[in-house]
Parts: structure tokens; sequence; C-alpha cells
């Protein structure tokens, strides 16, 4: 449940800070608002480069099983053999590991 939001603060930077701000929450894909309130409560702010490359690889691979099962419960399809399938997940994962470490270190 959202909580409602009563309390104002009202902040006053200079053209540069806000410009700061702005293209931090932009690389984060937040709401300038949203990316200040979790700056300020020191909440962690973390931009992944690559995930949506990854994302849209992973959604791929899930359609294509999904289109599978489907051929399989019309009884179009008996046996289905999942090693590309299997290959691609890997390089995900592998992908997903690799920025996973660049963002710890």
């Amino acid at each position: 449940m959202k909580q409602k939001k009563e309390v104002r603060i009202t902040l006053r930077l200079t053209r540069e800070q806000y410009d700061s701000i702005a293209a931090k929450a932009e690389t984060a894909q937040m709401p300038v608002g949203a990316y200040v309130r979790a700056a300020a409560l020191r909440h962690r702010v973390v931009v992944i480069d690559g995930l949506k490359e990854i994302t849209h690889e992973l959604k791929g691979i899930g359609r294509s099983i999904n289109q599978l099962v489907v051929l399989c419960n019309m009884g179009r399809i008996k046996e289905v053999h999942l090693g590309d399938a299997w290959q691609s997940l890997s390089q995900v994962y592998l992908k997903l590991q690799e920025l996973t470490d660049r963002e710890v270190r």
C-alpha cells in the first residue's frame, strides 16, 4: 500500500546542483523527487549498465519456451530439445554475473 506523502520540503539549489541531481536521477531511471528521497534516506541507488539488453534476451527466451509449451499442450509436438535454450540462459547468467561483479567493486 502506498503511503500518502503529506509533508513538503522546499530546497534551494544552484542550476548546476539541480542539473547534476537530475542527470543522476535520469541515469537511475527515477523521477528527481524519488531519487532525492532515496539519497536523503541513504538508500542505495544502483544503476547497472547493460541490464536492458539482458532483460530483452531473457524475454525472448521466455517467449520461445512458452510457444513450445503451447505447441506441446496442443499435441503438435511430442518432444522438445532445450539445448539451445539452456545455452542461451547460461550466457545470460554469465553476463549477469559479470555485471554484478563490476557493480560490487
